[in-house]
């Protein structure tokens, strides 16, 4: 479903708009080359100078997705080559164009758990309920969706990056018309910042795993020295 990133598209991040150069592309492409599932090298991570995440879907190869842009509230916009489009919010997909399948929209963001469960825990519901407007099988239906969300332990994750705390978020759901369950799940930096999850957008639907690769305006240098010692150590 995802594809390697080829063709040039611009990049607006921060209000900053700049142009995805012939360098870039090559590096994504020697990223791919020869393997399964996308990779790009520590040195390349630190040279990257766009956010990016990685992007699976259940058992299928891993594709590097990169921002497309950014637009108000706070809605970024990441695209493949082939113009699918995934659409986040507070790290949650709201959003996806140009899939087999598509969710067209989720109502009631303004209570996303998501946006509150770490930064005012006291003033946070931890249920929430929304519609989901789905494009599934050449239909477009409506559920709605009800989900309970729990805090659980902090853990350091092996990024892309190099090590990151975060704190897990659990949130366990049902599509209310189908009774079909899942479980999502989230990691957490202090201020909510999302680096990773695991997320379901459709009754029965695959699990989607993003990963964060790179994330600019954000300082991971400590993350990056940790890996580059924990690098060398195995080396020697």
């Amino acid at each position: 479903m995802f594809r390697l990133l080829l063709i040039p598209i611009s990049l607006l991040i921060l209000n900053a708009c700049t142009a995805v150069t012939s360098e870039v592309r090559a590096t994504i492409e020697y990223a791919f080359k020869d393997a399964e599932d996308a990779e790009l090298s520590q040195d390349k991570i630190d040279s990257f100078p766009y956010t990016s995440l990685y992007a699976q879907w259940s058992e299928k190869p891993r594709s590097l997705i990169v921002l497309g842009y950014v637009n108000k509230p706070d809605d970024w916009h990441f695209i493949t080559a082939d113009k699918e489009t995934l659409v986040l919010r507070n790290g949650r997909i709201i959003r996806t164009q140009s899939l087999n399948n598509n969710l067209l929209s989720v109502s009631n963001l303004s209570d996303d758990p998501l946006e509150c469960i770490l930064t005012s825990p006291t003033e946070c519901e931890t249920r929430w309920q929304r519609q989901h407007d789905i494009e599934l099988n050449d239909k477009v239906i409506s559920r709605k969706v009800i989900s309970d969300f729990s805090v659980q332990e902090k853990q350091t994750l092996d990024l892309p990056i190099g090590p990151v705390a975060a704190t897990k978020v659990v949130e366990q759901g049902r599509f209310e018309l189908s009774g079909d369950r899942f479980v999502n799940e989230f990691w957490l930096e202090d201020d909510g910042h999302v680096v990773k999850s695991k997320q379901t957008l459709f009754p029965a639907g695959d699990e989607l795993t993003l990963t964060q690769v790179t994330w600019i305006g954000r300082d991971y240098s400590e993350s990056r020295r940790a890996k580059k010692e924990q690098q060398g150590q195995e080396a020697e």
